[in-house]
């Protein structure tokens, strides 16, 4: 009975949850897109593991796969809050954060520090966020990080702290470029969050998938697709 159940579990479907991020993650009216999907279609394939995609906010994303059987969440940056929460695949994700001023009111910084009186916008859940707010930044969040390119024109925030890759994806989306960011204050290495009863036997043929792509060179080539490095 034991081994018929193991291998019932082996079976079933992994729903990977993942947020929009562009150019990691896009979903269109037909189609998902973007790095991170093609690392997910990768990475599962090579474990021969069943799984679909589902868009949701990251921090919906984040609370369901804490609830939920047999589900992940991507690209989640690893801290000591989330640690214990879940079960790791990674990195699927190296990134480099930069803080952005509007073109109207440059805010030269030398360090993380000089931005300390002003208002920096990022987006809910995000690793960066909690980066910023547990050292007492003045953080503005938004349900989508394209927003605060808004709030930045505006002028309703000083700075966005952002993904290099992702604002400049961002910026040529909303067409409006801020150039360079004043300050790159911060790089993280982002994972795949699964749910803390994912089966073990599943867990480690992802664990070996990844290295995998990174041992035959699929993950440097992937990434220099999209722009980024590893």
């Amino acid at each position: 009975m034991n081994v018929f159940l193991s291998q019932m579990v082996f079976a079933s479907e992994i729903t990977v949850y993942t947020y929009q991020h562009v150019p990691f993650a896009e979903q269109t009216d037909t189609t998902h897109q973007g790095l991170i999907i093609d690392i997910i279609d990768e990475m599962f394939s090579r474990a021969e593991i069943e799984y679909k995609v589902v868009f949701n906010p990251l921090k919906r994303g984040l609370t369901m796969t804490k609830r939920s059987h047999n589900v992940c969440v991507l690209p989640i940056v690893r801290t000591q809050q989330k640690e214990s929460d879940y079960r790791w695949v990674g990195p699927v994700l190296i990134s480099r954060y930069g803080l952005f001023s509007s073109k109207s009111q440059a805010i030269p910084l030398v360090t993380l520090q000089d931005a300390k009186p002003l208002s920096i916008g990022t987006y809910l859940g995000s690793g960066i966020s909690e980066y910023l707010t547990s050292f007492r930044y003045q953080v503005q969040v938004t349900n989508d990080d394209a927003l605060n390119i808004k709030k930045l024109e505006r002028n309703r925030i000083d700075l966005w702290a952002a993904e290099l890759i992702s604002a400049q994806a961002l910026m040529r989306q909303s067409k409006i470029q801020l150039g360079e960011p004043e300050l790159i204050f911060h790089t993280s290495l982002r994972a795949m969050a699964c749910n803390k009863t994912l089966d073990r036997t599943q867990h480690e043929a992802l664990v070996d998938a990844l290295n995998s792509m990174y041992q035959d060179g699929f993950m440097e080539k992937v990434n220099l697709a999209y722009g980024a490095s590893l």
